[in-house]
């Protein structure tokens, strides 16, 4: 553009306009940009130094919000009425997280692959017995219903429907220790699952239940710190 490269700014604007050398055989490119840079007004020599600020286009300020871009850039879904079973203060991560991919049945059951064309047999791994399909593993399957019969006792909810109760308030029962319990039982019984599938390792329901009772000791007692966690030893411990 005829222009030296270690021109500044100030050196190629005035208050009257663009100082520009006149156009001369330039390429096409070349001269489409001169063009632009013309009708762009040039720089007031008065106006304060420049600011880069980040943010999103229309509302930028002295500070960047992850959150608001976030919730630009994300592709936003409808609320579900199971949120709140999944998502609180005092879950641990992995259990809410897998808790999460069953409600959204994106687990890799064999009822999915046999879907998708893989040559799997499509029956529980657990049973042998039905189709594994996410409800049939985590509720119906023989290892689920047996597991289930030995914690909602212990919860002092004998015989009541695992949905209604889950999303349910329960006089005496501390929805967090609710919570904590259901995401562990669903979460040990995918990895006992696994364990089967991939170890060829089996555990009978009783250990199966055990395993689940020390976890979820473990998990309570690294919450007596907090205020609300600290009658949930004792309400597991109560019908024990």
């Amino acid at each position: 553009m005829g222009i030296p490269i270690s021109s500044t700014l100030f050196e190629v604007c005035s208050c009257n306009g663009w100082i520009l050398p006149s156009a001369r055989c330039w390429t096409e490119s070349i001269a489409a940009i001169r063009t632009t840079l013309l009708d762009i007004a040039p720089p007031d020599p008065n106006d304060p130094p420049d600011q880069y600020t980040w943010g999103i286009s229309g509302n930028r300020g002295s500070l960047f919000s992850i959150k608001t871009t976030w919730e630009l850039i994300r592709e936003s879904a409808p609320l579900v009425s199971w949120e709140t079973a999944i998502w609180f203060r005092y879950a641990v991560p992995k259990h809410a997280f897998h808790f999460w991919v069953t409600n959204l049945d994106r687990l890799p059951l064999r009822e999915r692959l046999a879907k998708w064309g893989m040559c799997v047999s499509d029956t529980c791994f657990l049973c042998g017995q039905a189709q594994e399909t996410r409800d049939h593993v985590f509720l119906h399957c023989g290892v689920a219903t047996q597991i289930w019969d030995m914690i909602m006792p212990r919860l002092g909810q004998a015989g009541v429907s695992f949905g209604n109760w889950l999303l349910s308030d329960t006089a005496g029962l501390s929805s967090v220790l609710k919570k904590l319990t259901i995401q562990l039982v669903i979460y040990s019984l995918w990895r006992e699952r696994n364990n089967r599938l991939h170890a060829n390792g089996s555990n009978s329901t009783m250990v199966l239940f055990r395993k689940m009772d020390r976890s979820l000791r473990d998990v309570l007692l690294a919450r007596l710190p907090h205020k609300r966690c600290q009658g949930l030893l004792a309400q597991w411990f109560r019908f024990a």
